[in-house]
């Protein structure tokens, strides 16, 4: 027979488990929406509305991490992980726009998948940005915007990717050709 008493720890344990686990769910909705906030505020131009949704993310972010990062719990809540990774692809079209280095981002409790992920999608913002910048002849800018972005695939280029962050891999690469072929267009212009 098993004991009532141990049935009984193995539902609260799960219930628990549950409870939890949505609060993760609905916390990491709000991190990602925040940060698609700020996304859509920077490709507007406006920083300041883009900055209070970055450090909005950021406070869920050091909220879940202090209530539920206890052995490394929320390294396997995918919620979570998508969140990270839309915060990071955030926050690193911030630095650039604002002609900062990406060494200024502060990995923190970030993992590598989620780092390389919102990397990657950090080169469709920086084409999103480039074609707004080419309404305005402004090719100071797209041109450093490619170099972001080859800097991003050679150094994408040197890892074994597989599964999402390859698609992601292969997404930056075309990426990086859209950039290429802005700048041709706009030489041929000029």
């Amino acid at each position: 027979m098993i004991r009532k008493s141990f049935l009984q720890k193995i539902k609260k344990d799960l219930e628990t488990y549950q409870k939890e686990r949505n609060q993760i769910i609905g916390s990491s909705r709000e991190i990602l929406q925040a940060s698609k906030k700020a996304i859509f505020a920077l490709q507007a131009g406006k920083t300041k509305e883009a900055q209070l949704s970055l450090t909005k993310a950021e406070q869920g972010l050091k909220t879940l991490d202090r209530k539920y990062n206890k052995d490394n719990r929320l390294r396997f809540e995918g919620s979570y992980k998508a969140a990270l990774e839309e915060y990071v692809e955030a926050k690193t079209f911030s630095l650039v726009l604002a002609g900062k280095n990406l060494a200024d981002f502060k990995l923190a409790n970030i993992g590598p998948e989620e780092y390389l992920g919102g990397l990657a999608d950090l080169t469709g913002e920086l084409v999103r940005q480039a074609v707004l910048q080419a309404t305005r002849g402004n090719q100071t800018e797209i041109a450093r915007y490619r170099d972001v972005c080859q800097e991003v695939v050679a150094f994408l280029l040197d890892l074994y990717l597989t599964g999402s962050l390859r698609q992601k891999f292969d997404d930056a690469k075309r990426n990086l050709k859209r950039l290429e072929q802005i700048i041709y267009d706009l030489s041929l212009r000029n």
